[in-house]
């Protein structure tokens, strides 16, 4: 059989359909420029909320986002509601049968209301990571928002009709927004595995044990990081004061180039979504970064930059401490 033909196989395969639909659609909504506008009002919105706040903002950021889990709260508070509503549609469908209808549409009535209750916090976790998105992710995201606001709705819609005796409308209800809650779910997996949000995106460590000459001391000036590349692996180094500081070239959260990073106040601070970062350990200080920056060993021999992985240390460029 010929390639063309082979191709033409492939694609006339039920899962390739499937496929290339959903391509397609995550494609179509990429392209959708309307959708900044309102996106970027309902960001200044959030950012108007969080600075409301004022020093109880940064920390309420960071536990929305999961900063101090080490990965995203989102994807473990979106776990519950699916649940809860995917236990109440199996619960409508088991009332339908001979037996104990009343107990089982009150424990319906019960699951969707921890759904609806989750749905809240999935949405507020949801929305605080989505803010610091762009382009397609960010056009993506807000109609996975969207959708499942709508689905919300029904969820609230159909509790209310349960509790009025409505029954079958009320089943039917949730039904339709589990339905749109799975449809939205694939728009989320869609951010996630297509563009990364929510990955540590801090790109290979560098591994090698030994002590690597990287840099003439004299050509890192001070409020000026340079990109480095050890064994293939870039790296970044910058002064703070007297210390040299070397940490790997992206931002563990989107990505962020951090040779246009610097330092404030003793941390590593994120050029594009402001993220900060522990110099020594890398541990993040403040979000929406979760994963840590990638830090590495630094000392001053006979003039020359020396990096190793490893824990850093506090080294004086003056004293040549660490060897």
């Amino acid at each position: 059989m010929s390639s063309y033909l082979r191709s033409k196989a492939r694609v006339g395969r039920p899962e390739e359909k499937v496929r290339a639909v959903g391509d397609r659609v995550v494609s179509v909504l990429g392209r959708q420029g309307w959708l900044d506008r309102p996106s970027y009002r309902l960001e200044h919105a959030l950012g108007f909320v969080v600075a409301a706040c004022g020093g109880a903002g940064e920390r309420i950021s960071n536990v929305l986002h999961g900063t101090w889990l080490g990965h995203p709260l989102h994807p473990l508070v979106v776990a519950l509601p699916t649940g809860a509503v995917a236990t109440t549609v199996v619960l409508d469908v088991a009332a339908v049968l001979p037996g104990h209808r009343s107990g089982l549409r009150e424990a319906a009535r019960v699951s969707l209301g921890v759904g609806i209750l989750a749905s809240l916090a999935a949405a507020t976790t949801g929305v605080h990571d989505w803010q610091h998105t762009k382009e397609q992710s960010r056009r993506v995201g807000l109609v996975h928002g969207a959708l499942n606001a709508v689905a919300t709705a029904l969820y609230v819609q159909s509790w209310c009709d349960r509790r009025r005796g409505r029954h079958v409308r009320g089943g039917a209800g949730s039904a339709v927004g589990y339905a749109i809650t799975t449809l939205s779910g694939y728009l989320g997996a869609s951010l996630v595995y297509r563009w990364g949000v929510g990955v540590d995106q801090s790109g290979p460590r560098w591994d090698r044990g030994e002590w690597t000459p990287l840099l003439a001391e004299a050509a890192l000036e001070a409020g000026t990081p340079q990109r480095v590349e050890a064994a293939g692996v870039g790296l970044v180094l910058l002064r703070d004061g007297d210390d040299v500081l070397a940490v790997g070239q992206f931002c563990p959260h989107l990505g962020a180039p951090m040779v246009d990073g610097w330092v404030d106040r003793g941390q590593l601070v994120c050029p594009w979504h402001g993220s900060r970062f522990d110099p020594v350990t890398g541990q993040v200080v403040r979000g929406p970064a979760t994963a840590p920056l990638p830090c590495y060993q630094t000392r001053i021999r006979a003039g020359t930059i020396e990096v190793r992985p490893g824990k850093p240390t506090a080294l004086r460029a003056a004293t040549g401490v660490g060897e």
